[in-house]
């Protein structure tokens, strides 16, 4: 074998080496940056500003597998939320907000995970949302301002998006179907006692069916606790893509804080969203078109009228490359009785200054950019 051959084999061997280190073990980062303007209205107030995740999160993140052999492997995802209008940390400063947890995965059993992790319901509820949360058509725009300091939210479960001290198992898809089961641990918690929740998805022939649950309980029987639902999905016609989905969120948790609080007013609140949408590509554009109907289930302390809600969104996408995206729109939602629905653009949500209206309607006309890296 002479010199040329030999170095040849040499590198080809150093290859081998160094793609089946890279295969036992890898970690990537990754992330995504989104910024918009909205100018949400509602009565007699309005406000202009620069939001932060009008489409979806921004966030970076770190993923890592190490391949254990026999088609196991140790699995770990660290994910912070950006606030990108003001620099800050998201989901209350946390410094890995989105997710901080680690497992196991085996390809023929699937994937089990502990930390903070997303729940179930939310990794199938924007499955049935024809605005996949965008803009000031995804349902989790919407949110009830009752005064100056107090904001509430309309679908609690689906905001909250994550449990702590969860234990978390996907399974492998199966024809098809892919399940999820999760459990969280109260640890002695003052508001909060323990969660659970479970998923199913159906993927196959332009089908995307879903359907999840969800439970936070109080820390006792007494303190009550927050349930929510959701079933629907999409159909793919390659024309267009069709959505219809049925959400429904029940709080009765007097000791839950924060994006899980009770709606004031109501010894339990509760909310059924079932919402009919449709995305029309044509090239790089697709329109987006969804009406919702939000019916108020509440048991109010006091009488209050049907507040039950129509809303109305138009929006659509512009892909400038795989990783960059345009997104624009409007959003419109009655209000009687006092309802004072607002809304928002995706996870930036109206702020609380802003009065929803008790008659009337309440708009938002959003735009932004999002890239992905």
């Amino acid at each position: 074998m002479n010199g040329m051959a030999k170095h040849a084999v040499a590198c080809a061997a150093l290859l081998c080496v160094c793609g089946a280190a890279n295969a036992q073990s890898s970690v990537t980062m990754y992330g995504r940056v989104d910024a918009g303007m909205d100018s949400p209205r509602s009565g007699g107030s309005s406000v202009n500003r620069l939001v932060s995740g009008g489409s979806a999160g921004s966030n970076l993140g770190f993923r890592g597998v190490e391949d254990l052999g026999g088609g196991l492997a140790a699995v770990f995802r660290l994910e912070m939320g950006i606030n990108l209008d003001d620099g800050t940390l998201g989901q209350g400063g946390r410094a890995f907000g989105r997710e901080a947890s680690v497992g196991l995965s085996d390809a023929r059993f699937g994937t089990l995970q502990m930390g903070r992790i997303p729940t179930p319901y939310s990794m199938v509820q924007s499955s049935v949302d024809a605005f996949v949360w965008e803009g000031a058509g995804g349902l989790l725009a919407l949110t009830r301002n009752v005064s100056p300091t107090t904001q509430r939210q309309v679908l609690p479960m689906g905001v909250s998006a994550r449990q702590d001290n969860a234990v978390n198992y996907v399974s492998p898809r199966w024809g098809g179907i892919e399940f999820r089961g999760q459990y969280s641990f109260g640890e002695n918690s003052t508001t909060i006692g323990r969660g659970y929740g479970a998923s199913a998805r159906y993927q196959a022939g332009g089908f995307d069916l879903n359907a999840g649950f969800q439970r936070q309980e109080g820390p006792d029987d007494a303190a009550g606790k927050v349930s929510a639902m959701v079933v629907g999905g999409s159909y793919d016609a390659r024309f267009a893509k069709f959505f219809l989905g049925m959400t429904v969120e029940k709080n009765s948790c007097a000791t839950c804080t924060g994006a899980i609080a009770r709606m004031p007013g109501a010894s339990t609140s509760e909310f059924r969203l079932t919402n009919l949408g449709v995305r029309v590509p044509f090239g790089q554009f697709t329109a987006v078109a969804q009406f919702t109907r939000v019916n108020d289930r509440s048991d109010y302390t006091a009488l209050t009228g049907n507040r039950d809600a129509n809303w109305i969104s138009l929006g659509g996408d512009y892909d400038l490359s795989k990783r960059t995206r345009l997104y624009f729109g409007v959003g419109q939602i009655s209000n009687k009785n006092g309802s004072q629905y607002v809304l928002g653009t995706g996870a930036a949500q109206a702020p609380a200054m802003l009065v929803g209206s008790s008659s009337g309607s309440s708009r938002n006309i959003y735009m932004g950019v999002r890239h992905n890296f």
